[in-house]
């Protein structure tokens, strides 16, 4: 079963700020465009990629097939991806595989035929479109951590303008991320453009690393080379450079999901996470792309938690495509259960839920 959930499950290592509970408030209109009763019937991961004018990508990890009938996932089947294309607010239309015998399957498959993908973050630029790949294997299907993960790959989209059928997609395997049991560093949690660069955040969770498990790290490369590995440099200790194994943490710890994004109404990139499995999701602020970031601050407690049985909430980043103001945040977070099959039980779980945050209403220290 799939959590987002290559998570670390951490305690912060710094004291976090608390802002006012009425700085974020739940967006159940938005939820609303994404519930179904047949078809795609939730998933999470939840990222998005704007893909020029109106119109949204959606790239989602582990989703359900099915019907939901009387608050249940009934027929339901469990695929490893999905996505959605979105034209404005409206409400997105959904797209997955199909098997030989019109089965209900990923969207997008390993090349080497190996465990499966979750899609983490991805950025448009002139060539097309870009998503990252988190190859997965099932360690422990009794258990809701039961994989690892295996590799990093590139997705590229030469033709994202055309319907996602005809998507000529290209996999390309990352050369710089280290799975090699001793605590993994991988890149793809979370990208920014941000003038002439894209930058690619990751998480460092070595056991080497003396600067705390599961920081973030980054990497930065010029837009228009993105899928050119050669053009990548990555921070250490303030400096650009070409070796990817001497990449150090700018602050941490961080969730394997998060996102960072530019706050015109604010003039600060905001960095939002969630605090493991316990429901916070949390923010952070920096005057450029790569720090200093300031300690986290908890903007928000997901209401599920309060729920009667398992759940728990995981995968908070955010979405600027969204927000309607130069200081508003429009975050989503998934809600999971430690019982897989409450999963089908309560079909209001495993849907992206929406937050709206003001940021500039908050305490001038976050």
């Amino acid at each position: 079963m799939r959590a987002s959930l290559w998570l670390a499950v951490f305690a912060l290592s710094c004291a976090a700020g608390q802002l006012p509970a009425d700085n974020a408030k739940p967006a159940p209109e938005l939820d609303a465009l994404f519930q179904r009763d047949s078809g795609w019937i939730g998933a999470d991961g939840d990222y998005s990629v704007p893909l020029g004018g109106d119109k949204t990508v959606w790239l989602f990890s582990d989703s359900f097939v099915g019907k939901v009938i009387d608050g249940r996932r009934t027929n339901a089947v469990m695929i490893h991806n999905s996505i959605a294309l979105q034209h404005g607010q409206e409400r997105p239309e959904f797209f997955y595989g199909v098997t030989s015998d019109g089965k209900p399957d990923s969207f997008i498959k390993t090349i080497d035929g190996k465990g499966y993908y979750w899609i983490f973050a991805g950025t448009r630029t002139k060539a097309g479109l870009y998503f990252f790949l988190q190859q997965v294997e099932t360690v422990d299907s009794k258990s809701v951590f039961g994989f690892k993960m295996t590799g990093t790959w590139l997705a590229e989209v030469a033709n994202p303008e055309d319907p996602p059928a005809q998507w000529k997609i290209k996999q390309t395997k990352l050369p710089f991320c280290d799975f090699s049991g001793k605590g993994d560093l991988v890149f793809g949690s979370a990208l920014l453009r941000d003038g002439d660069y894209a930058y690619a955040y990751g998480v460092d969770g070595r056991k080497g690393n003396t600067r705390g498990r599961d920081g973030m790290v980054v990497a930065r490369v010029p837009a228009d080379k993105f899928a050119d590995f050669k053009e990548w440099r990555f921070l250490a200790d303030g400096q650009w450079q070409q070796d990817w194994k001497r990449v150090t943490p700018l602050c941490g710890p961080m969730a394997t999901e998060f996102s960072v994004t530019w706050l015109s109404g604010v003039k600060k990139f905001a960095a939002v996470t969630s605090e493991g499995l316990s429901g916070t999701i949390k923010l952070r602020l920096s005057p450029t792309p790569i720090g200093p970031w300031e300690k986290p601050a908890q903007i928000f407690e997901c209401p599920e938690l309060k729920w009667p049985g398992k759940a728990f909430c995981y995968a908070a980043k955010a979405h600027p495509e969204l927000a309607t103001a130069a200081d508003e945040l429009v975050i989503t977070y998934a809600a999971n259960s430690w019982d897989f099959w409450q999963l089908f039980k309560d079909a209001r779980l495993y849907w992206p839920r929406f937050v709206r945050f003001k940021v500039a209403a908050a305490p001038e220290r976050i």
